[in-house]
């Protein structure tokens, strides 16, 4: 049985954003725009409200997928005959749920609305879907009143803005108010015999008549969307036609009951917005190709003044010119840290930004960040800890890359702004999630300051930006990158006394086995966790078509005993490592740059392996945009290094590769 509680004349726009951010940022624009809302904590309280009464149903995608999905269509399923809600479903572009969206589509009263929100098309939809409503009531209210006021019925159905009809058990017309004999031109003496379909649009009939039939032979209700001819303009207008069966008490169907109304502005301001959907899309992705190239032209000079002044560090001994070189390297990796946060807002912004689950050593994964931050810590002549409050999985599902990056960039703000004391990691798992918590005692924030940490470009005031420095993009994209995780990011701060963010992931366990770590990971000072360089022992091409990242690159080589051969572009390779193969001299491993003219290194590394050069070949990219491992992969590279060019990490890779170990092998033959 229908629920009672869907007769409510409730007006307000249920909300189930992704995020309680989103949530929050939705209430406002609609409460701006005086636009009743209520925002609902999850799919079941969605569902419950909206039984109690509602508008418009706005609800994230995410939401909709598996029981989610079940719960919410029993909850449609339930509305009374004449109910329709509008259903607004906030979709990812994405489209990889696409098949589930349409299902939806064929369901329910459906608009989808592609995230981000075009702010004034957002708010037209809703006011316009909030009209559909009240006709809705409107539409109840007569039906409540048809089996005891036929009389009162025509009265009212003359009165209203739509085209009002009813129709026998068969489908043919008995009724139509005077809207209706106005717009197809006839008298109600003509009425018999009309045939109402003769007005639609040649290319909208087919489909019109198929779902009518269909609705006529199932006894269900019927609602299209069709173009019809005004009889004295002869003017297509847009129309949305909705009708129900009428019951007896046996719960035959008797007649049909329905109304056709005119929307023919609405289509008009959908095909603006699809239109300035489709400029946005090609907007963003012009703005992708700028970034992708910015980033290169920019990470490719950086590594040539990031890489100069090391060697000139290495060559000095004044201390003054050392501090020079120092001041040099430092802001230039400032600068680095600043072009990932862009790209990565504008990957995540454009849908472009994927997760990958796949299993990871947790305890391990600590240990490398720890080792990592104790030299930031180090820096700042601060303590750094890592602390475990239960045992942790061996292994856990989730994106190493990400985890890893969300947590640094936690750290990283912690050590930054604490000037005295310490800054703590707690790992604290159970049955259902890992939390890590980071604990410090710097500088604090208000609550003001708090609310406007998640926002891109949002820092706790400007004075924190003069004296600490910063973009604001870390903690925005720490937040997106934890929800995408499956989690989220949580503070709580007190103005000079420190802070602690929480950040909360599924602990999906890949295997059956945990490792009780030491409770606390053992401290080290910055001269003990500095990545050793190892010796090379092995012949390098090395193909780069700028001049001063060759020299660069290789004097790095050789100086860590390596010996190399230059390449300006990917032809140039090929056609030296085909002449060094037929004197079984080719290079023991290359170094492939895979931006060039002539030649890139995506073509190069494929020519090389359909040569039958099976040696490793090491990516060199700046194109963080598109990071484009999975395209290095695909195209024959072992592994990538990204500009600017790491001095230990460049040498580390080759140094596994070159020694290769059984994991390297297994590696190997798996992405072989």
């Amino acid at each position: 049985m229908p629920s009672p509680d869907f007769i409510s004349d409730n007006l307000r726009v249920l909300i189930l954003p992704p995020t309680p951010r989103d949530a929050a940022i939705t209430e406002r624009i609609l409460n701006q725009n005086h636009i009743e809302t209520f925002a609902c904590r999850n799919i079941e309280h969605f569902c419950e409200e909206a039984k109690a009464g509602a508008g418009v149903l706005l609800i994230a995608e995410e939401h909709l997928l598996g029981d989610p999905h079940r719960l919410a269509a029993q909850m449609l399923s339930e509305q009374p005959a004449w109910s329709d809600l509008p259903f607004l479903i906030l979709t990812l572009a994405s489209g990889r749920n696409a098949q589930i969206l349409e299902q939806w589509q064929q369901a329910a009263y459906v608009t989808l609305i592609t995230r981000p929100l075009q702010i004034q098309p957002f708010i037209s939809v809703v006011r316009s879907r909030l009209q559909d409503r009240k006709r809705q009531y409107m539409v109840r209210d007569l039906l409540n009143r048809l089996e005891h006021h036929g009389r009162q019925f025509s009265q009212l159905a003359d009165a209203m803005p739509q085209i009002v009809f009813t129709t026998t058990r068969q489908g043919e017309i008995e009724y139509l108010n005077q809207r209706a004999l106005d717009y197809f031109g006839v008298s109600r003496q003509e009425i018999a015999g009309f045939d109402w379909t003769s007005t639609i649009f040649e290319s909208d009939f087919a489909n019109a008549k198929i779902r009518w039939e269909r609705a006529l032979e199932k006894g269900s209700s019927f609602q299209c969307e069709f173009r019809m001819q005004h009889a004295r303009t002869l003017e297509h207008r847009w129309h949305l036609a909705r009708s129900l069966p009428v019951l007896d008490e046996s719960g035959k169907v008797i007649r049909w009951f329905g109304t056709v109304t005119d929307i023919h502005k609405q289509k008009l301001i959908e095909e603006k917005l699809n239109l300035a959907l489709q400029q946005a899309a090609a907007a963003n992705v012009v703005k992708t190709e700028f970034l992708a190239n910015m980033s290169h032209e920019i990470r490719t000079p950086m590594t040539a003044i990031l890489g100069y002044a090391e060697l000139l560090a290495q060559q000095e001994t004044d201390l003054e010119k050392l501090h020079f070189l120092k001041v040099i390297r430092q802001n230039g990796e400032f600068l680095v840290e600043i072009i990932n946060d862009i790209l990565d807002l504008s990957k995540i912004e454009a849908g472009k930004l994927d997760i990958t689950l796949e299993p990871l050593e947790l305890s391990r994964m600590i240990e490398e960040i720890q080792s990592l931050m104790l030299v930031r810590a180090a820096e700042n002549d601060i303590e750094f800890n890592v602390d475990f409050a239960a045992t942790v999985p061996e292994r856990i599902r989730s994106d190493s890359k990400r985890l890893r990056q969300i947590l640094i960039n936690l750290i990283g703000n912690a050590v930054k702004f604490t000037q005295e004391g310490s800054v703590r990691l707690v790992v604290s798992p159970d049955a259902e999630r890992i939390q890590f918590d980071v604990i410090d005692t710097g500088i604090g924030m208000t609550q003001q300051q708090v609310e406007q940490l998640f926002l891109p470009f949002q820092q706790a005031d400007s004075s924190v930006s003069r004296k600490f420095g910063g973009s604001g993009l870390g903690l925005a994209i720490s937040q997106r990158l934890a929800v995408m995780l499956g989690g989220e990011i949580t503070v709580q701060s007190q103005q000079g006394q420190g802070s602690v963010f929480t950040l909360s992931i599924p602990n999906n366990l890949a295997g059956h086995t945990s490792v009780e770590p030491a409770r606390s990971l053992p401290s080290a000072n910055a001269a003990t966790i500095l990545r050793e360089k190892p010796l090379l022992q092995c012949e390098i091409l090395l193909v780069e078509d700028r001049q001063a990242i060759r020299f660069l690159a290789g004097r790095i080589l050789t100086n860590a005993g390596a010996s190399v051969q230059f390449a300006e572009n990917g032809l140039e390779a090929t056609q030296l490592v085909q002449r060094l193969h037929e004197t079984n001299s080719a290079p023991d491993i290359v170094l492939m740059d895979m931006q060039m003219p002539v030649m890139d290194g995506f073509h190069a590394t494929a020519r090389l392996r359909e040569m039958g050069f099976n040696r490793p070949i090491i990516a060199l990219t700046a194109d963080a945009m598109q990071g484009d491992m999975d395209r290095c992969i695909a195209s024959g590279c072992n592994a990538y290094v990204s500009k600017p060019i790491d001095t230990a990490e460049l040498l580390q890779v080759i140094a596994r590769y070159v020694t290769p170990t059984e994991d390297n092998a297994a590696r190997d033959a798996e992405r072989r």
